[in-house]
């Protein structure tokens, strides 16, 4: 996953391209890489691997406040309501976000301008990145330091200029620079009680702060090398505690739903391919098959009808059929008729070959013998309306060929 800190102070208007830091983990939120660049070239660089990023805390104000309901939906309805008193811009200018509930039984809110949602948005879609969460930045620094305790550390963020976060039990954390540390603290403890003025600076001086002397201070080495990765890991985490793409910017954490079937659609696929393929073969062997009956219809009309022009041979097959039956013993169908009634008579003759016209036939005949061929032959002379003409005979071992012609009597 990528996690990317916007830039502080980032406006619509920003000249040039925006470069942003980023940080990219392995699946258990442990830190990989590192850089500074543009979004178009994190694209580039990684353009499959999911996004989330980090708002810089000049651009989102954190709160605690008491919401008595328990519901999601109703919290985010009274949200904006439990927040008026605290804000000076107009609520519909804003957008706001709910938290966790802390262990004060109060609820962490977020606060940030419809703008700045908008451009941020625009900002990712424009470089083809979808964005599944958007986190203030201070929020994976919620630890809670003991009650009545104030925590100030450095960041470990690069920012334009160094920031130190402060925690406490009964506040959101806050991010500001060093340089307005000593007049927000003096504000901040003046309002706790006197038991409960104890401050915790690790790798902060005490000496610029100014601090009253009923202050207890307990310092400690700076703890910045050991902050980065563990909030790299809140920020990675399955369901982010705190994301503002809530409500009209909402995004949905699950995978894209062509994700979810994309063994599905290779397997249509695959099986699109096979069947198309299958369809390609079929069509080619149909259309081998037409042309061999083809050549076939071709030459059987020319060993049959060889005086007429083949224009189209299986309608001049049907109506030279159909003429020789409808012209009774003058057609070619009634003396093919006769012919075969004959043949098949007394024996079992094969016609192998045979040509034929309104008016004679000759046909090539294969018999067992002699015998049978004369026999076939007595049954056409039987016959007053035909007149047969042997033209040769030859014998095998398979039986005896012969060519004869049969035409009809003039009488």
């Amino acid at each position: 996953m990528l996690i990317v800190l916007l830039p502080e102070h980032l406006q619509p208007d920003s000249p040039g391209p925006v470069r942003i830091h980023w940080w990219h983990t392995d699946r258990d939120g442990s830190l990989v890489d590192a850089g500074h660049d543009t979004l178009e070239a994190l694209h580039d660089q990684y353009p499959t691997e999911r996004m989330r990023a980090l708002v810089p805390p000049s651009a989102v104000t954190l709160y605690r406040v008491r919401i008595p309901v328990r519901k999601a939906s109703a919290v985010r309805a009274a949200l904006p309501f439990a927040l008026e008193d605290f804000l000076s811009q107009e609520l519909d200018e804003l957008h706001f976000a709910a938290g966790p509930r802390r262990p004060d039984d109060r609820v962490a809110a977020a606060v940030v301008e419809h703008s700045n949602m908008v451009f941020w948005q625009e900002l990712f879609e424009q470089a083809g990145w979808r964005l599944e969460a958007l986190m203030p930045l201070s929020e994976l620094h919620a630890e809670l330091p003991p009650a009545g305790v104030l925590r100030v550390q450095h960041s470990p963020w690069p920012t334009d200029m160094p920031l130190v976060i402060v925690t406490a039990a009964d506040q959101e954390p806050v991010m500001m620079e060093e340089s307005l540390l000593g007049f927000w603290l003096q504000r901040r403890l003046a309002d706790r009680d006197p038991e409960d003025r104890i401050l915790e600076l690790y790798g902060v001086g005490a000496g610029a702060l100014n601090l009253g002397g009923d202050t207890q201070v307990i310092t400690g080495p700076d703890l910045r090398p050991e902050l980065l990765e563990p909030a790299l890991r809140r920020a990675t985490d399955t369901r982010p505690v705190f994301n503002l793409l809530t409500g009209p910017y909402a995004s949905s954490m699950a995978a894209p739903p062509w994700r979810k079937m994309r063994t599905t659609m290779i397997a249509a696929g695959v099986l699109l391919a096979v069947l198309a393929t299958q369809f390609g073969l079929e069509t080619w062997t149909l259309a081998r098959e037409r042309d061999r009956l083809q050549a076939e219809i071709n030459s059987l009309f020319d060993t049959t009808l060889p005086t007429s022009r083949r224009v189209d041979p299986v309608t001049q097959f049907r109506e030279a059929l159909e003429g020789g039956g409808s012209s009774g013993n003058g057609g070619m169908g009634g003396l093919l008729y006769e012919v075969l009634a004959a043949s098949s008579k007394d024996g079992k003759a094969e016609i192998r070959e045979f040509r034929a016209t309104p008016v004679d036939m000759e046909i090539e005949l294969h018999v067992a013998s002699f015998a049978e061929l004369e026999t076939i032959r007595a049954n056409l002379a039987a016959k007053p309306a035909l007149r047969e003409t042997l033209q040769g005979a030859d014998s095998g071992t398979e039986g005896v060929t012969a060519r004869l012609k049969v035409e009809r009597s003039e009488s």
